[in-house]
């Protein structure tokens, strides 16, 4: 069985570090947190003008790779994805370098897929379920502009 220890992070920064978890319990931490209270946190922060930044949850396998997921208002989220990419210097002589993918408006039941993926150590089904990436213009305004607040 694969354990991977995670964290989650709310709008003002502060962190919570967690015990090292299967896929099932990555899936439910995922599921079961209050992201919309974590929103609230972020509009009081952002509405007076305080930092902040985007709420979400990470898991890092022992390779080194990591899988941050921050959702967003709606049932979406943005996806970062960072991982070593094997490379040769001077075509022949084993390199590895880090590399990473960010993906935004990434379904949830998609990001359920893509935890799975993690843990079992699944990058090419991790770059696969990515796809491509997005538009620049995708990418502006994202906390705020991402849903209407509630």
């Amino acid at each position: 069985m694969n354990l991977i220890p995670y964290w989650t992070q709310r709008a003002d920064f502060s962190s919570t570090e967690y015990a090292p978890v299967d896929v099932d319990a990555a899936v439910r931490a995922f599921e079961s947190h209050d992201w919309q209270d974590e929103w609230r946190l972020y509009d009081e922060l952002e509405d007076t003008g305080a930092e902040c930044c985007l709420p979400g949850i990470g898991f890092v396998r022992q390779d080194g790779d990591i899988l941050h997921i921050c959702p967003d208002k709606n049932s979406n989220a943005m996806v970062h994805y960072h991982f070593a990419a094997p490379r040769k210097l001077l075509g022949f002589i084993p390199w590895g370098s880090l590399s990473g993918e960010t993906r935004f408006g990434v379904a949830r039941s998609a990001v359920v897929e893509l935890i799975r993926f993690f843990f079992e150590g699944r990058h090419d089904r991790m770059i696969e379920r990515l796809g491509p990436p997005n538009r620049p213009l995708e990418r502006t305004g994202y906390a705020s502009r991402s849903a209407p607040s509630s």
